[in-house]
């Protein structure tokens, strides 16, 4: 029996809510046939009746199962199919991005243009670098990894940061908005 707080599936294509979709279990009727389901990777709530979905015992996603849930649109789906390959563990295990492909081709946007990057190439630090976010100074190649920085929703090139930076930018969706509401997080917790 389904209770509140359960993770849940949904079982079939719901309006734009797509099956498989991940869900938490936040209202159940007095009768048992409704439930409100807070679906997460469209933030919303939705009523449904029970036949709708079926439970997800979300300890068994991920590494080693078959099935992995995407940490975007919050949908089951398979490991090694619907995700690709990351990196490798320390034990020699492959690894998958945490995010699914459609949701990955959404978040890589546009790739760099081929004369953005022949642009780039051609100013490639090689002696050393001061990356112009952090101001961290490192050897290209030895003491970090230089990363050609570009916009994601038209192609064109920014300029070469650190590695760190870039994964920093990427993690903020290279959001100002979204940026400016993690300085304010950090505002409200110094001193």
């Amino acid at each position: 029996m389904i209770k509140k707080n359960d993770f849940v599936l949904l079982k079939k294509e719901y309006d734009d809510i797509d099956i498989n979709s991940v869900g938490i279990v936040k209202k159940i009727s007095l009768d048992k046939k409704t439930i409100t389901v807070f679906f997460i990777g469209k933030n919303i709530n939705v009523n449904l009746h029970v036949k709708h979905i079926k439970f997800l015992d979300v300890i068994k996603t991920g590494k080693p199962y078959k099935y992995k849930i995407c940490n975007v649109c919050h949908i089951l789906k398979k490991d090694f199919e619907d995700f690709d390959i990351n990196q490798t563990d320390a034990k020699g295990r492959k690894t998958t991005r945490p995010s699914c492909k459609s949701c990955r081709a959404k978040i890589d946007g546009i790739k760099l243009k081929s004369e953005e990057k022949k642009r780039l190439d051609k100013i490639k630090p090689t002696h050393f670098f001061i990356c112009p976010i952090c101001k961290k100074g490192s050897i290209p190649d030895i003491t970090a990894n230089l990363v050609k920085d570009h916009d994601h929703l038209t192609g064109d090139a920014r300029e070469w940061i650190c590695d760190s930076c870039n994964t920093g930018l990427g993690r903020f969706k290279d959001d100002i908005e979204l940026l400016k509401k993690a300085i304010k997080y950090l505002e409200k917790y110094s001193i």
